[in-house]
């Protein structure tokens, strides 16, 4: 019993640990992103930091990560909550409906994250590893691949151009986007 309360307070420190360096890097940019700011904003030491993150790397990592877990967490739950499961086209549906519900929060911690990729790929590794595995999703949903990846690059659209504020639909447009999306999901079949 005593080593799972210690697990569960690990986890607890290490999620407290990401909370803080998102609000960090949120609050005052990628460039003010320490160590020493982390642990701070925290409220643990800088060695309780670096038990969980031994570099700046891996704690940037850990946050690229976690955004991504939480991803695939709401992205799960839409596909089980999708209004005709069973059919062709349920995971990429669940995709769109996942990408819609990225928080404006969250999208501001992505457009500063995203200030570092040239300068730091590694920090993106596990990105790649889940879009392999979104690929293959693609290929098993039951729709054309080629229909299902265009459909899936107009919803990463949508909310890229929200970053960016570059080409950011108004509404009613938007929605209608969204609206053609689910449509072709239940039309594109192999």
């Amino acid at each position: 019993m005593a080593a799972n309360n210690k697990s569960k307070s690990r986890s607890t420190t290490r999620e407290l640990l990401l909370r803080s360096a998102s609000q960090v890097v949120i609050e005052k940019g990628v460039e003010a992103l320490t160590l020493d700011a982390v642990a701070q904003q925290a409220g643990v030491s800088k060695g309780g930091l670096l038990y969980h993150f031994p570099s700046k790397d891996a704690l940037m990592q850990g946050m690229v990560e976690q955004l991504i877990q939480d991803f695939e967490m709401t992205l799960e739950a839409e596909y089980d909550q999708d209004d005709t499961p069973g059919t062709s086209g349920q995971w990429v549906r669940a995709y769109i409906r996942a990408s819609l519900r990225i928080s404006q929060k969250t999208l501001a911690l992505i457009a500063r994250l995203s200030s570092i990729a040239a300068n730091s790929p590694q920090i993106f590794e596990s990105a790649h590893t889940y879009q392999q595995q979104w690929e293959k999703r693609i290929e098993s949903d039951g729709l054309d691949p080629i229909q299902a990846t265009l459909i899936l690059l107009v919803s990463d659209g949508l909310w890229l151009s929200e970053i960016f504020q570059i080409g950011t639909l108004e509404e009613p447009r938007r929605t209608q986007v969204v609206e053609a999306l689910f449509t072709m999901t239940r039309a594109a079949t192999k």
